[in-house]
Order: structure tokens, then C-alpha cells, then sequence
């Protein structure tokens, strides 16, 4: 538990260093625009009707983790942290990225941290799930890691559930590593994970775009997430990874995801965050897909079933 502290102790220095007004606009976040569904046939279920899912139900839901937790000012989207205790560090153990994430953790519970909140419109779409999904995320850095806290529940749950990304960037390619971050200690898990995020944490898209506390601060901390470096899924040995077979290989999403791009490949196991991503427009990042192109993806997609 030493290093623990040592990484927590930071925090109070840190709580008294003049901080640089770096609101979204300044930093030139594009805003997110709305989750509108284009049609093209690639998703499993019909979009999800949140037409009788008010603002004011989303506004309550989320401020039961804590009113003292959330709809913070913020003058930075991503919080530092105190510099690693390990100077010189390449390559983090497990214990080191489990100590990140109950720091992060600590810091939410004691309302250190500025989370954005949302009803997430990848882990709503889901057709196993196809309720609102209630998120707080906040982000925070240092020279060594990208920490990510996932507060999250269905607008059904009476608990809410912690998880964490840890993205080691003083390796090449940094290493994502995931867990459910349970007070009793973080337990290391890969494979249901990777079905969404081949590439480490995905961008904050609202359902809608009133179900969303903070606009200005998702966009900040989108803006943050697409200048992460490449990086690869860390596979615990109790968790180890499938046979994903062939990696999708059309232009349209190869030219990022692929051996050589900026992120990692994508298998057809990624099909969810790949149905709903492209459906609702927000890839491939730049344009929309023609219907030649939507029609290959779909059977690629299809393949084998």
C-alpha cells in the first residue's frame, strides 16, 4: 500500500497549483453532434426510442451517485495527477495500474474529480440492455498514464458500478488495461472489454443531446481521447484473448484500424460499437459512407453466420 500513498499524497500539491482556464472553446473542441440514426440497415435492433425519457428523469437518475460528485466547474477537462513514484518508468506492473484506479476512485468519492454525465448512446444501443445507460467519466493524466473512471448504471439499477481504463503511455505502443474498480481491489478483465474498445476508451456520445450534463467538457475530453497514442489491449493471464480471426481490410476503415494505422484492427467481435458508430455517422470521422460501402460492411459483418 505504500506506493498507493505515495501516488495519493500527490493530489494535495497538486490542490494548490494555479490552474490555466482551458475551457472547451479555447481548446478548439468541436462540439458533438446529435446521435441521429442515417438508416443504414446496420443495426441488429431499431434505434432506441428515448422519446419518453425526460431530461428532468436523466437529471435525477444521475445526481443519485452524490450532487457533491457531479455538475462541477472545471477550468481543465483532464486532471493531473502527481508524478509517478518510479522515476524513469518503462512498462507499469499491475500493481502500479490497480493503484491508479482506486486513486481515481477515491478522488470521485470525495469530489475531487470532474466528471461529464450522460446517457451513453454505444452501451444504450446495446441490444441486451435497450434502457438508458446512466455514465459519469472523468479523465486524468501524467507523464505516464492516461487514467479514465467510468461511473455507470441502467436507469433501472439502484447501484452503480466503477470501472477504469489505465492507458501506460511510457511504453510504445502504450498498453490499455481495464477493470471493474471495486473497493476491495480492481480485477483485471480484457475480453469483454475489447468487443467495444479495440482501441482504448471510445469518445463520449449522448443518446440525445439534452441527455448530457456539460456539453463543453465532453467535447474537451473527446478532443483528449483522439490524441491518444496507439495502443493494444492488455490480456490478463486469467483472461486471456480469443482467436479474433481475419482483421476487417476495407479502405474506408483499414486507412486508421489496421497493423500500420493510427489504431488498432478491428475483428468482426467489435461488430456492436461498429454497427452503432457507423450508423449514427460518427465513423469514419470525416464523412459518411457511401451505400456500396455500407453494403460490403454489412456483409463483411455478416460473414460466417
Amino acid at each position: 500500500m505504500k506506493r498507493r500513498h505515495s501516488i495519493a499524497a500527490g493530489f494535495a500539491v497538486l490542490a494548490l497549483v494555479g490552474i490555466v482556464s482551458t475551457l472547451a472553446a479555447e481548446r478548439g473542441a468541436p462540439p458533438i453532434p446529435p446521435a441521429v440514426s442515417l438508416s443504414t440497415g446496420l443495426l441488429l435492433e431499431p434505434p432506441l426510442d428515448l422519446s419518453g425519457y425526460s431530461r428532468e428523469t436523466f437529471v435525477a437518475q444521475s445526481s443519485s451517485v452524490g450532487t457533491n460528485r457531479i455538475g462541477k466547474k472545471w477550468t481543465r477537462p483532464v486532471l493531473p495527477l502527481p508524478p509517478h513514484p518510479r522515476p524513469g518508468v518503462k512498462g507499469l506492473t499491475e500493481a502500479e495500474v490497480k493503484e491508479y484506479m482506486l486513486a481515481v476512485r477515491d478522488r470521485f468519492e470525495q469530489g475531487e474529480a470532474v466528471p461529464v454525465s450522460d446517457v451513453g448512446l454505444v452501451s444504450t444501443q446495446e441490444d441486451v440492455i435497450r434502457q438508458p445507460m446512466l455514465n459519469h467519466i472523468a479523465a486524468f493524466s501524467n507523464d505516464v498514464v492516461r487514467v479514465y473512471l467510468l461511473v455507470q448504471k441502467t436507469s433501472t439499477d439502484k447501484g452503480w458500478s466503477y470501472f477504469s481504463i489505465v492507458q501506460d503511455v511510457s511504453v510504445t505502443p502504450a498498453v490499455d488495461y481495464f477493470a471493474e474498480a471495486k473497493k476491495s481491489g480492481p480485477k483485471l478483465e480484457a475480453k469483454s472489454c475489447y468487443k467495444c474498445h479495440a482501441s482504448g476508451p471510445l469518445a463520449i456520445h449522448p443518446a440525445r443531446e439534452d441527455l448530457i450534463l456539460d456539453a463543453g467538457l465532453a467535447a474537451a475530453i473527446n478532443q483528449h481521447i483522439a490524441e491518444q497514442p496507439r495502443s493494444r489491449m492488455h490480456f490478463p493471464k486469467e483472461d486471456p484473448a480469443d482467436e479474433y480471426g481475419e482483421a476487417m481490410a476495407m479502405k474506408f476503415c483499414a486507412r486508421c484500424h489496421s497493423a500500420e494505422g493510427d489504431r488498432a484492427p478491428l475483428h468482426r467481435t467489435h461488430s456492436h460499437s461498429i454497427r452503432v458508430l457507423v450508423d449514427f455517422g460518427y465513423m469514419p470521422p470525416n464523412r459518411r459512407l457511401k451505400p456500396e460501402e455500407v453494403a460490403e460492411l454489412k456483409a463483411w459483418l455478416e460473414k460466417g453466420k
